[in-house]
């Protein structure tokens, strides 16, 4: 059985804390949510689970929810017809993860889109870039190392680690920053935020 953990992040726009990321894997299936307030009382939440292999060497399904918009999608890889070198976009953090924990300058994958599973991946790569000073939300700065993603050669996110551990990330806009509990991440957030990433959206 892999090991289970689970991770919190501050979602940050434009200066200004809106949400919170929570990240949680139990050995064999990779839950990430993002729930945030865009600042105009939109509530936005994004729900993505991935299940692994026995083998954990890749990625045996996934399902992926978007409110608002009532996007829901997901893929079952050996029926989608996706090989084993693939994984769902919201799958990242595992390979950064992975990537910073060895001695490997790159990682080359082919990157399924979340939210259209069933279209043709793209090629991309999470490659490791030097150490580099970063400020984080409680004044500190540290030295971290940087990874950045690129999808059909077009970077779509970059992660920046310190000891191992992912401490910030940025994509789409937002900078996400590690927190070292959800009691943390979710204070001030509001009830229906923190429903939503402790539980998640309704199981039919």
């Amino acid at each position: 059985m892999r090991a289970a953990w689970e991770r919190w992040e501050g979602f940050w726009v434009a200066g200004v804390r809106r949400g919170a990321v929570c990240r949680a894997f139990d050995g064999d299936v990779l839950t990430t949510r993002i729930a945030f307030d865009d600042g105009s009382g939109t509530f936005f939440a994004s729900e993505s689970l991935i299940r692994l292999t026995a083998s954990g060497e890749t990625w045996e399904a996934f399902r992926f929810r978007q409110e608002p918009g009532g996007l829901c999608a997901g893929a079952r890889r050996d029926e989608a017809g996706h090989d084993a070198d693939t994984l769902p976009a919201s799958g990242e953090y595992l390979l950064v993860s992975q990537l910073a924990g060895s001695a490997r300058e790159a990682a080359t994958y082919r990157r399924v889109e979340d939210a259209a599973p069933h279209e043709t991946p793209a090629p991309a790569e999470v490659r490791r870039h030097p150490e580099e000073p970063v400020d984080l939300p409680d004044g500190r700065t540290v030295w971290a190392e940087r990874f950045d993603v690129t999808a059909g050669g077009v970077r779509v996110a970059s992660h920046w680690t310190h000891g191992g551990a992912v401490v910030r990330s940025s994509w789409a806009g937002a900078l996400c920053f590690a927190s070292p509990s959800g009691a943390e991440a979710l204070d001030g957030l509001g009830e229906r935020l923190g429903a939503f990433l402790t539980a998640g959206f309704p199981r039919d």
